[in-house]
């Protein structure tokens, strides 16, 4: 009984990973939907356009370094960011909810990046420029 048991839980786990990484986008989709923000900006200081009056367009920021206009904290220009990636409480409440459904796969939140939180800082003085929140980017694909 323990082998068969065994075997159907590595059966499982095989085909859970499998279907993980499975491409669906042979098929059309159902309904096409207008992605958002994947990101949440801190309030930085307003980029200046040509004529000198400012914007207020926030940071485009991902799970990579990225490059910014200016720093908020050190007013360095087109710096290019740090990234730190961690698990957050977020990330812990789903390796719980992992546990109560199928506790071998406990750990797969703690691998994944789009199940952490990022943070970026400024390569030039390290102040906190901006961070992606868990899970907020897990279900967008960018297209080119």
């Amino acid at each position: 009984m323990p082998r068969f048991f065994c075997a159907l839980m590595m059966n499982f786990v095989l085909n859970f990973i499998i279907y993980i990484y499975s491409d669906f986008s042979t098929e059309p989709p159902l309904v096409t939907a207008t992605p958002v923000a994947a990101y949440e900006s801190l309030p930085s200081a307003p980029a200046t356009t040509p004529t000198g009056a400012q914007s207020s367009r926030p940071q485009h920021l991902g799970r990579h370094p990225t490059s910014i206009q200016q720093c908020q904290h050190c007013q360095a220009t087109n710096v290019m960011t740090t990234t730190k990636t961690y698990p957050s409480l977020e990330t812990w409440l789903l390796v719980l909810g992992v546990v109560l459904i199928f506790w071998p796969a406990f750990w797969i939140p703690l691998i994944i990046d789009s199940a952490k939180k990022t943070d970026h800082m400024c390569k030039q003085c390290g102040g906190l420029v901006g961070h992606v929140k868990p899970l907020s980017d897990c279900c967008i694909e960018e297209r080119g």
